[in-house]
């Protein structure tokens, strides 16, 4: 039953649209000739200030929250309005590398901002992730691919939200619509953030237009199927290498604050090999109490995919595919949230599921209980 529940789920999420936008009117049985035309007048409606307005993607960006960041920019730089990506915190080794690889410069640091600063948000929709100040800021767009979160579209004089696989997706919808050209260090940039999201196409959350943009892009800049599975490989390596980290390091590495119906909770991604996962998983535990504290949670949680070696062809690319996701938590209330999602604990801490799921998906579950 539960494995039902996940498909159809991941079925809902993938196929799902929300969209909203600043419009006039009109009759939908009429043909737009310039599909785009909406669009220019909703940007050029907005109150764009005289300073500059600030992009950014989640704290503790992974590569797509990076890269939608640089590529909206890009984006609106092009139609006229000066915007300047940023991050609110480091950036994780796989960015640093796809980066390097890829030959495009990363947006610099800038940890808070002043009232009344004007942004564009990609890649988040909780006001937990992102910049400090922004509470205090003038949002006047989110292009984003995760469920509405307490930043409300409602608030927002436009907002983009698509369940697709990456939010750099969105992004070159975004571009073909406004009939903007795509050069090829932003074919890159994109293309990075797809190719990270969705795993290469293979994440569950992944919908057709990611692979329309996938094909398209690596087109345009010629990269080979077989050089982008090893790209992809090269990049796994990279996300998933914690050496020289400390376990608060690593459970922080791709990590998520959130405000869910009062409860302040913090959900990390990670990943181990099979033969490695009890020890792994007991220091994970251990570490959560610190960081908990430290982030000023009342409940942490962690999704770990369960790698197994790769018994397929493909196996000198790809050594290890995903097989079940383990689920651990720690603080008051922990416990009875994820076991209502994921059933009885294996031990105190643990929960697994069959199904390889993403936070994205999890995220709503755990909503629903909280």
């Amino acid at each position: 039953m539960r494995k039902k529940l996940f498909g159809w789920l991941t079925a809902i999420v993938c196929c799902s649209l929300v969209m909203t936008v600043v419009s006039c009117a009109k009759d939908d049985n009429l043909v737009n000739p310039d599909p785009g035309a909406e669009f220019r007048a909703m940007l050029k409606s907005l109150n764009w200030g005289d300073d500059t307005c600030f992009v950014y993607g989640h704290k503790t960006p992974d590569v797509d929250a990076v890269t939608s960041a640089l590529s909206y920019a890009k984006l609106m730089n092009t139609l006229g309005y000066n915007c300047k990506a940023k991050v609110s915190s480091p950036m994780n080794r796989e960015t640093q590398y796809i980066a390097q690889l890829f030959g495009f410069d990363l947006p610099e640091l800038k940890t808070s901002v002043a009232p009344q600063t004007r942004l564009l948000l990609t890649d988040h929709t909780d006001y937990a992730q992102c910049v400090d100040g922004a509470r205090e800021a003038i949002i006047l767009q989110k292009i984003d691919h995760h469920v509405e979160g307490d930043i409300a579209d409602a608030t927002i004089p436009y907002v983009r939200r698509e369940m697709v696989g990456s939010t750099n997706t969105i992004i070159y919808e975004c571009y073909k619509e406004l009939g903007v050209d795509i050069d090829d260090e932003t074919a890159r940039i994109m293309l990075a953030g797809i190719i990270s999201d969705t795993r290469n196409l293979t994440k569950t959350t992944t919908c057709g237009i990611d692979s329309t943009a996938w094909w398209a892009l690596s087109t345009q800049l010629g990269i080979s199927r077989d050089s982008m599975a090893v790209i992809n490989h090269n990049m796994e390596d990279a996300a998933y290498d914690y050496s020289g980290m400390t376990d608060e390091e690593i459970l922080l590495s791709d990590y998520k604050d959130y405000e869910i119906n009062s409860h302040l909770i913090g959900i990390g991604s990670l990943v181990c090999k099979q033969a490695e996962m009890d020890d792994f998983i007991t220091r994970m535990l251990t570490a959560m109490p610190e960081v908990m504290k430290q982030k000023g949670r009342q409940m942490l949680f962690a999704k770990i995919d369960n790698l197994v070696p790769n018994t397929g062809n493909d196996k000198d690319v790809k050594p290890y595919i995903e097989e079940g996701t383990y689920f651990i938590y720690y603080g008051e209330g922990g416990k009875e949230a994820a076991e209502a999602v994921f059933g009885a604990s294996l031990r105190e801490g643990v929960c697994y599921t069959i199904e390889d799921l993403s936070r994205k998906q999890i995220v709503p579950l755990i909503t629903k209980v909280l």
